[in-house]
């Protein structure tokens, strides 16, 4: 009864209020051409409702101003196709092919999504497998479709007009065009944001790094926005001016979302310690590495925040993991496809703490088309490796590593108090030299970050930039 009475309600709203549906704009954004740093389109507000319109024959809407609406062809009942003329506000590069299935399934009109949640109100497989159009056509609004059936398993605690036919489905042009039109690649990088990053080596860094003013990057969305884009493209950026406060760096990585609190505490301390149980808390050299391999979710941000620092040595050295990655593509693809399937061990077997995971050094994930590293020598363990396997997969991670110690591949910098580094953990190798701590102090504060955080906090700055919130 209760759903019941929230459906009805539900309706009422969509019949009576259309202009408040039209405010509820979806949680995501199209990058048009991103990696070139051009606009970013922000999806409309969804108008469609529930409606018993019916008609027998498909619509086909062409026009020949500069505002001509995409042309919208049925295909076997299947599929349809969108085609947007040369010169429409329309165009795009490709035509779209949308499944009716698919289409079906994401309607976004508020018996579909709820309109506050933003939630699906049904399953996929509640969408009948012969479900048919009865209508499609373009308007101003967007693609508008009219389905032959209804939903299937609708319980009599849902609305009836459920599974009947007539429902009306309106698409609005920025949610649909080019959706699935050009490749898998193309659509991630317009809908997620995905776009490629920039590689680096030494001389490139020293032109492009950005040091951003702590109040500008804490105070206003233009300066956060500055340092989330450099972190995309690069994977590192620097704050200056950061108050040498304790907690400082944990108020400079909520910035950006939630801290990722794990046995090292919600923050820590990087400092010379007797019997210390981790190599950085020494005054060792610490060679390239990135953190936490050793656990199923490694943190996606690290800050590194400087208090004290008046020691000889201790220089902060940043490596391009992804640069590493392509230069062993390109001059041994043998190799990089031998640490693309090895598995390589992770662990933390100290201090009451055994923590164990296996990962392949260079992972492709092509669902996100998303390339991690995971190289940290100083948290290797014993290769769970067949005899036969080893000798392969050392020489290939030797030749690995001999990009990831070429100097010309490396920016160094020795930080100072008041500075701190924020870096991609999963795409920034970090290192750090031999200090002599009888010689003065060196104490840095850090943090963690998780990639998701990032990733929200980004691809929402892009849109409120994008539409003009700052």
């Amino acid at each position: 009864m209760l759903r019941q009475t929230i459906g009805t309600a539900l309706r009422t709203v969509a019949r009576t209020a259309p202009s408040r549906l039209a405010s509820f704009t979806p949680r995501t954004a199209m990058a048009t051409g991103i990696m070139n740093n051009s606009r970013v389109a922000s999806i409309a507000g969804v108008r469609s409702f529930h409606s018993t319109y019916t008609t027998s024959t498909t619509a086909t809407t062409s026009l020949s101003t500069s505002d001509s609406l995409p042309t919208v062809n049925l295909k076997d009942n299947t599929t349809i196709e969108i085609q947007s003329p040369p010169g429409s506000k329309y165009h795009r590069s490709h035509p779209t092919k949308l499944n009716t299935l698919w289409l079906r399934d994401n309607c976004p009109c508020p018996d579909c999504i709820h309109p506050s949640t933003r939630q699906k109100l049904h399953t996929s497989t509640q969408v009948p497998l012969d479900i048919g159009v009865t209508s499609s056509k373009g308007t101003p609004e967007g693609l508008e479709v009219v389905w032959s059936k209804g939903l299937e398993d609708v319980g009599d605690w849902e609305a009836p007009e459920k599974s009947q036919p007539g429902h009306k489905s309106v698409y609005p042009w920025e949610m649909v065009l080019g959706a699935y039109g050009g490749t898998p690649t193309e659509h991630r990088v317009e809908s997620r944001m995905n776009h490629a990053p920039i590689l680096w080596d030494a001389e490139l860094m020293k032109s492009k790094v950005l040091w951003l003013d702590y109040n500008e990057y804490m105070n206003t969305p233009e300066g956060l926005l500055k340092g989330l884009k450099h972190l995309q493209d690069y994977g590192l950026f620097f704050l200056e001016g950061v108050p040498t406060k304790d907690q400082e760096v944990a108020n400079a990585a909520e910035r950006i979302g939630h801290l990722r609190h794990t046995f090292y505490g919600r923050t820590w301390d990087v400092k010379s310690v007797p019997d210390a149980k981790n190599v950085a808390y020494t005054n060792l050299n610490l060679g390239l590495h990135m953190d936490l391999l050793y656990l199923e979710a490694p943190p996606g941000l690290q800050l590194l925040h400087s208090l004290e620092n008046s020691v000889p040595g201790g220089t902060s050295i940043f490596m391009d993991s992804f640069k590493a990655v392509s230069l062993l593509k390109e001059n041994h693809p043998a190799d990089y496809e031998i640490l693309l399937k090895t598995p390589t061990t992770f662990h933390y077997k100290n201090d009451a703490h055994h923590l164990h995971y296996n990962r392949p050094t260079i992972v492709l994930d092509p669902l996100n088309d998303a390339l991690t590293v995971n190289y940290s020598p100083p948290f290797q363990g014993p290769l769970e490796l067949p005899a036969e396997e080893a000798n392969a997969f050392y020489g290939a991670l030797k030749k690995f590593a001999g990009y990831i110690e070429r100097e010309d591949l490396q920016y160094r910098y020795t930080m100072r108090p008041g500075q701190c580094m924020v870096f991609a953990n999963r795409r920034v190798l970090h290192a750090r030299t031999a200090f002599d701590p009888t010689k003065g102090k060196r104490h840095l504060k850090g943090c963690y970050v998780d990639l998701d955080m990032f990733k929200d906090k980004y691809r929402t700055s892009v849109q409120a930039k994008a539409e003009g919130q700052f």
